[in-house]
């Protein structure tokens, strides 16, 4: 055998076993979030919730929603990839590329700074979120900058002392993975189907989300609906309609969003939640 032979071989052998090694790794990572997802799902199970909230029964958005609406910006943003390597919200809804400031307020913004769930364990820091706008060569379109290892309020949503739509977002496979539980959270055995591109879960109903401002008054919300919407390889006018979730609202509502499942990004997860009765 050649010297050149030799060190095809040698090469190639190198090449399988390299490939074993990323096989492997991403089956562990692939069983670890199962038994993570299960183990969550059991406790969420087996912890009993106070009265769960009444169900939002529309979302549609107000005559006063602010601009740039999550509706109308969808239409500039990408399709979802299949792996866990982009930003995992960016293509749920963005503002409009035309749009480059926050709405003006008619008081000083009371924004929250953390969020916690108690029952699956999120204490997570949330940073302000905007927007970038990127050229392409379809033209102009704007992309949420989600946040590295916190997650992200939109600028154009409600602020804690505001009557509105609270929406706040995070990543759940990558940096930080803030909102990984929530991910873990849905639970396929609960659902019911809602319409072609929506499934309700009643795994979270009922749960406690606080989130804190920079003074560290906690604002209580209960969970109230829990969706999931199929957002890869669907039309530009299924991905508007996935986007009202996030539009302003005529009531006090706190909105999350992050992405499932945990290996794929198929599809958006939505947390609708009210605040709490005291």
């Amino acid at each position: 055998m050649t010297k050149k032979n030799t060190l095809r071989n040698t090469i190639s052998i190198i090449l399988i076993i390299a490939g074993m090694i990323v096989l492997l790794a991403g089956c562990s990572i692939f069983v670890r979030q199962q038994v993570a997802g299960e183990q969550l799902r059991a406790e969420l199970q087996a912890t009993p919730t106070a009265a769960p909230a009444a169900p939002v029964a529309t979302l549609a958005p107000t005559a006063t929603a602010p601009v740039p609406t999550a509706a109308s910006a969808a239409t500039a943003l990408p399709a979802p990839t299949a792996t866990p390597t982009a930003s995992p919200v960016a293509a749920t809804a963005a503002p409009t590329a035309a749009a480059t400031t926050a709405p003006a307020r008619t008081s000083e913004p009371d924004v929250p700074v953390r969020i916690v769930i108690p029952d699956l364990k999120l204490d997570a820091k949330v940073v302000e979120m905007g927007w970038q706008i990127i050229n392409t060569a379809a033209g102009a379109q704007s992309d949420w900058v989600i946040p590295k290892s916190a997650a992200g309020h939109h600028i154009n949503s409600a602020s804690l002392n505001e009557t509105g739509n609270v929406v706040i977002s995070g990543h759940n496979n990558i940096e930080g993975k803030v909102f990984e539980p929530v991910s873990l959270a849905w639970d396929d055995r609960t659902k019911t189907t809602v319409d072609a591109l929506t499934d309700r879960s009643e795994s979270l109903k009922g749960r406690k989300i606080q989130l804190y401002n920079a003074a560290g008054k906690a604002f209580d919300y209960t969970i109230s609906d829990f969706f999931r919407l199929k957002d890869s390889g669907v039309s530009q006018e299924d991905r508007l309609k996935n986007a009202r979730f996030m539009d302003s609202t005529a009531e006090r509502r706190l909105t999350l969003v992050t992405c499932w499942p945990p290996w794929n990004n198929t599809h958006r997860l939505v947390v609708i939640a009210v605040p709490a009765q005291p």
